[in-house]
C-alpha cells in the first residue's frame, strides 16, 4: 500500500514538474494568452442556452435538498415516518429517490426556463425602447388647427402641481 501510494505521489510531481517546465519553454517563444470573447462571437440563442444549464444545473443541488426536506416533511405529518430527518437517505426507498430527483430536476429547470422567459421580456422592452427612439417622428404643426383654452380653474390646478 505504500509503495503505491509513493508510486502515485511521484508520478503526480512528475509530471506537475513537467508540465510547469513544458509552460515556461513555451511563454518565452510565443504568446498563447487566450483572448476574452466578443460580445458577438456566440449567437444569442447559444448564450441563452448556455444560461439556462448553469442556471438549471446550479438550482439542483438546493431544489433537491429542499425536496428531500419536504418530502419527510410529508411523511412525518402523514405519519408513514417516525422521525423528521430529511437527511438520512437510508430511510429512502429507490422510488422514492427517484421521484425526489426527478421532482427537483423538474423544479430546477422551471427556474431556468422562468430565468429564461424573463431575460425574453426584458430584451424585447430594451429593443422596443430603442426603436423608438431611433423613430423619427416629426411634429408638424397644422396652421388650420384650432386652439382650444383650457378653463381658468383647471389652470390654476396646473399651476398648483408645478
Amino acid at each position: 500500500m505504500k509503495r503505491l501510494l509513493f508510486t502515485a505521489l511521484s508520478l503526480f510531481l512528475f509530471f506537475a514538474a513537467s508540465n510547469c517546465f513544458a509552460q515556461s519553454n513555451q511563454s518565452t517563444q510565443t504568446n498563447t494568452t487566450p483572448e476574452p470573447y466578443n460580445d458577438d462571437e456566440f449567437a444569442q440563442p447559444l448564450k441563452d442556452l448556455r444560461r439556462f444549464e448553469v442556471i438549471t444545473l446550479g438550482a439542483m443541488p438546493f431544489i433537491t435538498l429542499d425536496s428531500a426536506i419536504a418530502y419527510n416533511g410529508y411523511k412525518y405529518a402523514t405519519g408513514k415516518a417516525s422521525k423528521f430527518n430529511p437527511l438520512a437517505t437510508a430511510d429512502y426507498s429507490q422510488k422514492e429517490m427517484e421521484r425526489i430527483i426527478v421532482t427537483s430536476l423538474c423544479i430546477s429547470a422551471g427556474i431556468g426556463l422562468s430565468d429564461y422567459v424573463i431575460n425574453l421580456i426584458k430584451r424585447s422592452r430594451i429593443k422596443k425602447r430603442e426603436r423608438m427612439q431611433d423613430s423619427n417622428i416629426q411634429i408638424e404643426e397644422n396652421p388650420d388647427a384650432v386652439k382650444i383654452s383650457l378653463p381658468q380653474a383647471s389652470q390654476n390646478q396646473d399651476e398648483d402641481f408645478e
